[in-house]
């Protein structure tokens, strides 16, 4: 049975499809063969829309992936394979929760540490999973990282 956010994907997908949208139908398309491989997988788990956010934050962390190293090759944004990237990445954005921001993310970093008494750059990996514990798809993990390291020296 599909999820909400599959049902919105599908109503997506066909927009796109009227619309003659190729990005946003290869963006979707993409999502939907994902999420499938995940509900076809030997010992598969229940497809939520978790599961679902999940499987677009990795695509869209592939494709961020992909562009870093095109352009580490001498490529630049112009290029139509990138810019394709680029628009489907924008476009997927929308089914993505929204991450707080460095001044939200800060307070919780400083927050955690203070509450659990972490002041050893060792006890980074201890910091950075109870913050993702507890904030996971809220808080971007690039950002919890830098600010610990900041705080911890």
């Amino acid at each position: 049975m599909a999820t909400a956010l599959e049902n919105e994907l599908m109503e997506q997908m066909k927009v796109c499809m009227k619309s003659g949208d190729k990005v946003g139908l290869a963006a979707v398309r993409m999502v939907r063969t994902k999420v499938m491989e995940k509900r076809t997988a030997k010992n598969a788990a229940e497809i939520t829309d978790e599961v679902v956010v999940d499987v677009i934050r990795n695509y869209v962390k592939v494709l961020q992936g992909s562009i870093d190293e095109l352009k580490a090759g001498g490529a630049s944004d112009e290029e139509e394979n990138i810019a394709q990237m680029i628009l489907e990445i924008k476009y997927l954005d929308r089914f993505l929760p929204k991450l707080l921001g460095e001044a939200e993310t800060a307070a919780i970093v400083n927050e955690i540490l203070t509450r659990e008494g972490i002041t050893d750059p060792k006890m980074f990996g201890k910091a950075t999973g109870l913050i993702m514990k507890d904030h996971k798809g809220k808080v971007d993990p690039g950002l919890v990282s830098k600010l610990i390291k900041a705080k911890l020296g």
